[in-house]
């Protein structure tokens, strides 16, 4: 009896570790999950307007960037507004191991960027009681010896709740799919304030737009 009982835990212990494994490497996921999911995204040339913004569609993205971030299907558009103010939207979506490690800290410093401060949590209100939460951290590179600065958002969500987590890959392991958005926009100036930004207004039309998209329904808390 006495050697049966550490038997049983250790075997309780593997078959849980192979459990959550085989949830991050979408092992145990329904059939036609991640495709379906996927499936929402509007086509590669079909531009979206929300509110004032105006959408055109970007450059698809690199088969080795999409190879190395698993990204099954994403949105890439650059939306313009009337003043002037542009941004640049990036919803990406697939498994979520894969999705959840490549946060803009790693993806922009590959790239040569240098993350100025510390990212922070923004929870942005829509409409009523709805609202959403991004990461939001500044990044800026040299460009000849000049400094340019660029603004970031980015969420997470797997069932409609747009969050801010500090670890998704645990956050969302349980899922079969991920979303991701990235919202860049270059910053006119180092020291602009973030409730100064246009982005924010961007993001109170955009999100519920997106949200009646991917889950058929305005975005919850």
């Amino acid at each position: 009896m006495s050697r049966i009982i550490p038997l049983l835990v250790g075997l309780g212990i593997l078959m849980g570790s192979e459990l959550l494994h085989g949830r991050w490497t979408d092992r145990w996921s329904f059939s036609g999950e991640l495709e379906a999911a996927c499936a929402k995204f509007p086509k590669p040339d079909e531009p979206m307007i929300v509110g004032d913004w105006k959408g055109e569609p970007g450059e698809p993205l690199k088969a080795d960037d999409i190879a190395l971030g698993e990204i099954a299907g994403y949105i890439n558009q650059v939306f313009t507004h009337p003043s002037g103010a542009a941004v640049h939207v990036l919803v990406v979506c697939g498994r979520p191991g894969p999705i959840a490690v490549h946060t803009p800290e790693v993806c922009l410093g590959g790239e040569g960027c240098i993350q100025d401060g510390a990212k922070q949590r923004c929870p942005v209100d829509l409409s009523g009681s709805d609202k959403v939460e991004f990461w939001v951290g500044q990044f800026y590179w040299l460009d000849g010896g000049l400094r340019k600065d660029r603004r970031t958002y980015w969420t997470y969500s797997a069932n409609g709740n747009w969050t801010a987590e500090d670890n998704p890959r645990l956050s969302f392991a349980r899922f079969p799919f991920l979303y991701k958005i990235y919202i860049v926009r270059q910053m006119p100036r180092r020291d602009e304030k973030l409730q100064e930004d246009p982005t924010l207004d961007f993001i109170k039309v955009f999100m519920p737009e997106l949200q009646k998209r991917l889950f058929g329904r305005d975005s919850k808390s």
